[in-house]
């Protein structure tokens, strides 16, 4: 496909992918010279179709898709001094400016008490598929990052079926990767809740019917948050397994922007009404404001050349559910999605590590990204918090909104290049505005006051 392609901009000593490719992430590229870096968390694209998708498209809407996406064009480079967040701090980022963000970069742009808050919290993660090395790819990166150790020997992890039971799934097929999803999302809450307890659900297979008694269990073992980073469409009514009162389950707005030739707009579980349905963004580092951070709308189509829903985030004013009476948004007369919103951008990527993507440990580092990314990161930031499961979905978090989120006011999820229009007429939906708009919902986390 001809597409526009930004040039590479310098980067700070990147290794590209050809030492670690393998069957997961295809075809080996050429090394390249290591570049110098940015200092604003860019991590550009050097070469054509520069993302994978992690899991693949489906026509079929009692399947879900997962939503990670990985970087295919280069990795994380390890193996300089850790960057320390002030004295007694034992979370740094010993990687390299420029490669991707470790949980110290956001924990210091969400503004969170990562290192303080979470104890006794229980995150579940529900996904499909089994992941043989789930426990030992989380021990290495909480050991590498600086963070605590997270064992099923010290009960601090429960790996278990979507029934609760310890007879665990076989692993996916080739061609639609959920270990890697599954690795995303547990690094991601450990980055954002360390303290936290992570109950890992692998149902059966991708099909909703699995997913959503993986949804049901999470809930019956106790768990208060649970993330989900899949999504299926077309929509169909609400479902009682996600109004669990107490409970806090955030879900992906999906990556094929607002609506059009990708598959973009309303899906299910995201729009259901107690839900908070998560967004994504695109964060740099910003020296000009007082945050030391800037977002806009996560698009990545506009910058690559991938040929296809390699990267917006998902947005929709629903067409089946009702608009929930803490939602006060105008325009939408159903229920709006996202609520909230975190980093999601390829291009300012998340680094995870998984030892089956065909490389050769311990160097399996990646950068991942995707609505997949924000939606565990928001889960992550409900636990720290404690308070929105308190409320009825995503309600805790409009009525708290004020001076705790940040809003994001620039970008959109379309483009006209690719065919992607929105599936909307009402055009908040689709574009940020000051307040609330369907790509970033309410805005970002800005602490653990409107969660």
């Amino acid at each position: 496909m001809n597409r526009r392609i930004v040039q590479a901009l310098p980067l700070l000593a990147v290794v590209v992918l050809a030492a670690c490719s393998g069957r997961s992430f295809g075809t080996s590229i050429v090394p390249q010279t290591p570049l110098q870096g940015q200092s604003n968390g860019e991590v550009p694209f050097l070469t054509a179709n520069p993302v994978r998708q992690l899991c693949s498209t489906l026509g079929d809407p009692s399947r879900a898709r997962c939503f990670a996406l990985a970087r295919t064009d280069v990795m994380p480079s390890v193996g300089v001094t850790p960057q320390f967040r002030g004295e007694g701090d034992s979370e740094g980022c010993p990687f390299q400016s420029g490669s991707g963000y470790c949980p110290i970069d956001l924990q210091e742009a969400y503004d969170l008490p990562s290192l303080t808050a979470g104890k006794g919290k229980v995150v579940a993660i529900v996904d499909a598929y089994g992941y043989k090395h789930a426990a030992a790819d989380l021990a290495m990166y909480r050991k590498t990052m600086g963070l605590s150790a997270c064992s099923v020997q010290s009960k601090c992890l429960r790996i278990l079926n979507q029934t609760g039971g310890t007879s665990l799934p076989p692993e996916p097929p080739a061609s639609d990767d959920w270990k890697g999803e599954e690795s995303l999302d547990l690094d991601m809450v450990s980055a954002i809740c360390p303290n936290c307890k992570i109950i890992l659900i692998q149902a059966n297979n991708d099909y909703t019917s699995n997913l959503y008694t993986g949804v049901k269990t999470a809930g019956r073992l106790g768990a208060k948050f649970i993330g989900l980073s899949w999504g299926s469409g077309p929509e169909g009514g609400n479902n009682s397994i996600f109004d669990q009162p107490g409970v806090v389950i955030a879900a992906a707005a999906g990556d094929n922007g607002g609506g059009g030739s990708y598959g973009g707009g309303p899906i299910q579980p995201c729009t259901y009404t107690y839900v908070v349905c998560v967004g994504g963004t695109h964060l740099v580092r910003d020296q000009q404001n007082k945050r030391g951070w800037s977002e806009t709308v996560w698009n990545d189509w506009t910058f690559d050349a991938c040929g296809g829903p390699c990267g917006a985030t998902g947005s929709a004013c629903s067409k089946k559910i009702s608009k929930p009476s803490w939602q006060t948004d105008e325009q939408c007369s159903m229920r709006s999605a996202a609520d909230t919103a975190a980093t999601a951008s390829l291009r300012t990527p998340v680094i995870v590590y998984n030892s089956e993507e065909g490389c050769t440990p311990p160097n399996c580092f990646f950068d991942f990204g995707g609505t997949s990314a924000s939606t565990q990161i928001v889960a992550g930031v409900a636990a720290l918090g404690g308070n929105v499961g308190n409320g009825t979905g995503a309600s805790y978090i409009w009525k708290h909104r004020q001076g705790n989120l940040y809003d994001v006011t620039s970008g959109n999820n379309l483009d006209a290049y690719l065919g992607v229009n929105c599936a909307s007429a009402v055009k908040y939906i689709c574009t940020a505005r000051v307040g609330f708009d369907g790509p970033t919902g309410l805005g970002t986390p800005n602490g653990i006051g409107a969660f």
